[in-house]
């Protein structure tokens, strides 16, 4: 018995399939499937059913899968604390949202081809709902999206939250007196998609005083539905930092409510598995980059600045 053999039944675990571990291993499909085969032969048990597509683990095979993580994981920390920078060394695919694309990811990228110049990062910009599905189905190794992320399939780690509130153009004429969910029932609301965090922030607040989002315009860019506030096709759920330069010109307003929107989360989140040495790298180095700003408001007002 070997690493390499435990490391692939671990990602055949992981992954669900022959195919999908060996495109994150890099290796041709009859490689993993020698190494399971090998394996099989040298513990005199069948670790998969052969009679199923898929790749099921027979029950040998699902008492295998924590010795196999136990091997995976001392093998990184051997990695992590023993080895050089340079011999650091994987793939790491990063999920983003549009701010972190648009503000740190590019310096990410190069503080990582400086620092660990064998880690590959492939990256994606992607909604936060759409990336958490990628990350449950073992596509992503670590992602920064809008929380809270309800599996016991991921752990996650709280980066900041963010102040929202509903932004209006002054041409609406919505009163400057704080104002109730029952008042604003009547007034289309430019939220995002059905089953957003955004969305479900919005129906959230509507529904704790009995009310209800009535008219929904959803809308997942962030600048589009500020522009769109601006236009008076609605009011805006939007962080106030990300529009000053429109509250400021007199262009919106911070529509005044007798109950405050709750915050937007923002978390890092990881598939419950031993991350690698390069996952942990670049989750850290990344993690940093957002620590740098005294709150995590500042990218969004970094992202309008430049756009």
């Amino acid at each position: 018995m070997n690493f390499k053999q435990f490391e692939t039944l671990y990602w055949i675990a992981r992954l669900g399939s022959f195919r999908a571990a060996s495109r994150h291993l890099k290796m041709a499909q009859p490689t993993v499937s020698a190494r399971i085969r090998e394996l099989e032969r040298e513990l005199g048990v069948e670790l998969f059913d052969r009679s199923s597509r898929s790749a099921r683990l027979t029950a040998r095979g699902r008492e295998l899968i924590p010795y196999a993580e136990q091997i995976v994981s001392l093998a990184s920390e051997i990695h992590r604390h023993l080895g050089n920078r340079d011999s650091v060394t994987g793939r790491v695919r990063l999920g983003v949202t549009s701010i972190p694309a648009r503000t740190w990811l590019p310096k990410l990228i190069r503080n990582l081809a400086r620092a660990h110049p064998g880690i590959e990062l492939e990256f994606m910009v992607e909604s936060s709902e759409h990336m958490r599905d990628l990350l449950l189905a073992g596509e992503l190794d670590v992602a920064f999206l809008a929380g809270p992320v309800r599996t016991t399939r991921m752990t996650t780690d709280v980066i900041g939250q963010v102040n929202m509130a509903f932004l209006a153009s002054p041409a609406l004429g919505i009163p400057l007196t704080p104002v109730s969910p029952q008042d604003l029932e009547s007034w289309p609301i430019i939220s995002g998609p059905r089953g957003s965090h955004l969305h479900d922030l919005a129906v959230e607040w509507f529904q704790r005083s009995g009310a209800q989002l009535r008219y929904n315009h959803a809308c997942s860019s962030l600048s589009t539905r500020i522009q769109l506030a601006v236009e008076g096709m609605g009011i805006a759920i939007a962080t106030p930092s990300a529009a000053a330069r429109e509250l400021a010109e007199g262009k919106l307003r911070i529509v005044t409510t007798a109950t405050p929107l709750a915050a937007l989360e923002y978390v890092v989140a990881f598939p419950m598995v031993t991350l690698s040495p390069a996952v942990q790298i670049v989750a850290g180095m990344a993690k940093d980059l957002v620590a740098e700003k005294q709150d995590i408001h500042f990218y969004y007002a970094e992202d309008r600045e430049t756009s």
